[in-house]
């Protein structure tokens, strides 16, 4: 690695965290008015608004996080463990023996994560 790939690492990794940070610190000050009414409305996406406006984490949401969150290594096999097989029939085989392994958690996940009782507080 040359000298000049070193010094735009460098200048890189010192200007893009202080330009986030005045970046913040701006929006930090435009946005000071508290009795804004739009600073306490909830927005949801598509869902009926519930609770405070200023939760840390949308907890009716969680379930679907977990979900993407153990599923998508799985789905990433799905594409990883084909490409390594000998011929087209075996990596068709491994592709419908992991869809197939991986659909009733799916099912039994996606129905979990739509019950809205087991995420409110």
């Amino acid at each position: 690695m040359g000298y000049d790939a070193i010094v735009a690492l460098a200048v890189t990794s010192i200007l893009l965290p202080l330009i986030l940070y005045l970046a913040y610190i701006f929006m930090r000050y435009a946005t000071e008015e508290m009795g804004h009414e739009l600073k306490q409305v909830r927005y949801e996406a598509g869902n009926p608004p519930s609770g405070d406006a200023h939760k840390p984490v949308l907890y009716q949401y969680f379930g679907y996080i977990l979900l993407f969150i153990s599923l998508d290594p799985v789905f990433m096999l799905l594409f990883i463990l084909p490409a390594i097989a000998e011929s087209w029939s075996k990596a068709v085989l491994l592709s419908l023996a992991i869809v197939l392994i991986i659909l009733p958690p799916l099912a039994y996940a996606v129905r979990y994560a739509r019950r809205m009782e087991y995420w409110r507080f």
